[in-house]
């Protein structure tokens, strides 16, 4: 009888274990997680394309006076495929373009844009991370992280318009230019997961890199500290705070330039895990 007795408790034991496995967040489990989300950003961007003196920059927000409030959307996706690694997607964008009577003169590829010049200016802006990570330490309620990636940003700007002067055969005369790359530049992040519940869950993630390759010589930090809920079995909903921190030098043959990048501000995130 008492091996009877022992045999259940054992076997109780064992349904407890596996119960509690199978109550783990979904975000701590499943193979396969997507989110898609809305950003809202306010943006501080400078940029300089002046090949005889490259660190002067214009302040695109404050010239052309672009919406601090514009809402752009983003994505994200990653796959576990084993307990230990995870490949990581993301891509967001900005674009803003507006005109301005110029009060000051500023020097751009080569164009000599002066005060009084009604110009429009914009700037292009899109990121695309990859990230591959490797589980340090994980339990019932959290895990924690970090591994390599890969930030790709893909960044442009212009001006455009008639050019007040008091030389008169220029003065009137409309001028274009624009300037492009895209800068693929490696870092190391980390993240950590703790969920307390099957429900709730807080998140965290940090990128961050300080490196010259080739043409390029720039600097990163990529901060993003959240919260997530979990609605149903495979779908839930997620609030956070980004902050993106981005600057470069450029010597490419058809951009000699600098820029000072900044976007901050909360998400709001719907996902699904499988």
């Amino acid at each position: 009888m008492k091996y009877i007795i022992l045999i259940v408790l054992l076997l109780g034991i064992r349904a407890t274990t596996l119960s509690q496995e199978v109550e783990k967040h979904p975000l701590l489990d499943n193979k396969f997680y997507l989110e898609a989300g809305v950003f809202f950003p306010s943006k501080d961007i400078k940029l300089g394309a002046d090949a005889s003196s490259p660190d002067d920059e214009i302040n695109f927000g404050e010239t052309f006076g672009f919406n601090n409030n514009q809402a752009t959307s983003f994505f994200n996706f990653e796959w576990r495929w084993n307990k230990k690694w995870r490949v990581t997607a993301e891509t967001f964008g900005v674009n803003n373009a507006a005109k301005a009577t110029l009060d000051s003169t500023y020097v751009f590829d080569d164009v000599t844009f002066e005060k009084g010049s009604f110009v429009r200016g914009g700037i292009e802006f899109s990121l695309y991370r990859v990230f591959v990570g490797r589980t340090i330490s994980s339990g019932p309620k959290h895990s924690l992280g970090a591994g390599l990636g890969v930030h790709a940003f893909n960044v442009g700007a212009f001006i455009e318009g008639n050019i007040k002067s008091d030389n008169e055969q220029i003065d009137g005369t409309f001028q274009k230019r624009k300037v492009s790359a895209l800068i693929p530049l490696p870092n190391i992040g980390a993240w950590y997961h703790w969920a307390p519940n099957t429900k709730w869950a807080l998140i965290a993630r940090a990128d961050w890199f300080g490196i010259s390759i080739d043409k390029y010589s720039g600097g990163l930090w990529n901060i993003a500290p959240g919260v997530r809920y979990q609605i149903v079995k495979n779908f839930g909903l997620g609030v956070d705070y980004r902050f993106l921190l981005f600057n470069a030098k450029v010597t490419e043959d058809n951009w000699k330039g600098s820029f000072d990048m900044n976007f901050s501000g909360p998400s709001i995130t719907l996902h699904g895990n499988f």
